[in-house]
């Protein structure tokens, strides 16, 4: 059996740039090379695509992003087009795994990109990957599911309504804090979201494995954050392994019946947005566990939430081989439906033109 051209896509014009260079080569250390060709696919912060070689997979090789140079690539017609002044070459994608975070990346731009490219990928199509990077469009599609409210009395978190890894949220105590918290999320987003902070509540977060309503959760966890906000260094700068290398406890230290209802809102979550593939879903619990909130979902979590699995029974590379198959299963879903209509409105179109004008 031939191996599948698998290439993996990371980098990104975001902020969470570095985030997503970690991700990426985690995916890449642990797809299986007996299966997949791995082609890395760097995308830089100015937003060109360069394929990488051997080098790619190497952690060192990124300590100086602004040398990193290579062929830039062009994604068409189920293919990967590279080239410079030397060499032309275009190989097939059986499917891409995406490893971003953050805007331009995680919301749905490249998503719609490989759409148009008519190249298979890993996670949440263009709609649903919008809304897990947009807070507030989440909030009015969980429905009926507990949430923390918007609110004006203080404590009060000050979030952007795009943005992931806690950058530019802050907790604030009064309204000169709040004016300086707005200020600095307003540098990440033009929407801002205000809510009430839920004093003494734990964060538990889950993932969600599958399409469609045929879904599969892991075992919940418990982030330990260094403050009263779970931190982007709490979450990145424990060493090199990214969203794994963050102190958590697995599974988390709640009861069983809570842990259930968790899965089940997370569940429910997911199909709100029309999921597909992965995602991560993180929830506010009060310490009597009587009260769950949801937070927000993750449309491509840091580190792909593979800790969660594993300690679910479901090691990184076996993960990566159901997003694989999952992918190519919603594009065939997808190329099934009718996306030509056969019409002969175009046949007379000279024929109505008049002084630049259709009549």
């Amino acid at each position: 059996m031939s191996k599948l051209n698998i290439a993996v896509l990371y980098g990104g014009r975001s902020v969470e740039h570095e985030v997503s260079v970690i991700t990426g080569l985690q995916v890449m250390h642990n797809l299986d090379k007996e299966k997949y060709n791995v082609l890395p696919i760097y995308v830089t912060h100015d937003g060109r695509f360069i394929k990488g070689n051997q080098n790619f997979l190497k952690p060192e090789f990124y300590k100086n992003l602004e040398t990193i140079d290579s062929p830039i690539v062009h994604l068409r017609g189920g293919t990967i087009n590279s080239e410079n002044f030397l060499i032309k070459r275009q190989e097939k994608i059986d499917c891409a795994v995406l490893a971003f975070h953050g805007t331009y990346g995680e919301d749905g731009c490249v998503q719609g990109l490989l759409e148009m490219a008519g190249i298979p990928y890993t996670g949440c199509g263009v709609l649903a990957s919008a809304i897990g990077m947009d807070k507030l469009a989440q909030k009015k599609l969980f429905g009926d599911i507990p949430q923390v409210k918007l609110s004006q009395n203080f404590p009060l978190f000050v979030k952007p309504s795009n943005g992931g890894s806690s950058i530019g949220i802050t907790k604030v105590k009064n309204a000169k804090e709040l004016k300086d918290a707005i200020e600095v999320a307003k540098t990440y987003d033009s929407r801002i979201i205000v809510e009430e902070s839920a004093e003494g509540f734990m964060e538990i977060n889950i993932s969600v494995l599958g399409n469609g309503s045929e879904l599969i959760t892991s075992v919940c966890e418990q982030p330990v954050p260094s403050k009263e906000i779970l931190t982007y260094d709490d979450k990145y700068k424990s060493g090199s392994k990214g969203m794994a290398g963050a102190k958590r406890l697995i599974p988390a230290p709640i009861k069983p019946v809570t842990s259930s209802k968790i899965a089940q809102y997370a569940k429910q979550a997911f199909m709100a947005i029309d999921g597909s593939g992965l995602a991560r879903v993180d929830f506010l619990v009060s310490p009597d566990e009587k009260t769950i909130y949801i937070n927000e979902i993750n449309s491509l979590p840091g580190s792909m939430a593979f800790y969660l699995w594993e300690k679910s029974g479901l090691p990184f590379p076996k993960l990566l081989d159901r997003l694989i198959e999952l992918g190519r299963e919603r594009f065939a879903s997808r190329n099934s439906r009718i996306t030509t209509f056969s019409s002969n409105i175009l046949a007379n179109l000279g024929n109505t033109l008049k002084g630049g004008k259709l009549k």
